[in-house]
């Protein structure tokens, strides 16, 4: 496959629909701007030929409610919380704290039973999973107040 118009940014997805109508998510380490939108599209549309079929191009970044596929998402978002939902069911949020191409780790918080039952107190804790066994994950977006 060819480069994208940045050498930064890579290719997340590609969606085409019966309709011709053509998603593609990029990303970067640094952001994704409007103008690296627009060049990318540019860049795709100089590639494909109207006059053989008419089509629809949208370029984007994946955002922050679609779920990360690529190991380059993961570092990206190093050190931010991610909620993981494994294809067992399971669901764990945590603090991202390593990833690679075989698995991904999470710095988690529980509540536990303090001394002689009476206070909860927070307990971390590691969890780690290969990327073979999870499903989704996705940032979370928190408020702080």
């Amino acid at each position: 496959m060819e480069e994208l118009p940045h050498r930064d940014l890579f290719l997340v997805d590609v969606k085409a629909s019966p309709g011709n109508r053509i998603v593609v998510y990029v990303d970067s380490m640094k952001g994704v701007s409007i103008d690296d939108c627009m060049a990318v599209s540019r860049y795709i549309g100089s590639k494909l030929d109207r006059e053989v079929e008419d089509f629809e191009l949208e370029v984007s970044s994946p955002g922050l409610d679609n779920p990360l596929k690529l190991l380059q998402q993961y570092l990206k978002n190093m050190g931010r919380v991610l909620e993981v939902i494994t294809f067992d069911g399971a669901k764990t949020t945590g603090k991202l704290i390593m990833a690679n191409e075989e698995a991904i780790r999470l710095e988690v918080e529980t509540l536990a039973e303090g001394d002689r039952g009476r206070n909860k107190v927070k307990v971390t804790r590691t969890w780690e999973k290969s990327m073979k066994e999870i499903k989704t994950a996705k940032v979370v977006i928190s408020i702080n107040k």
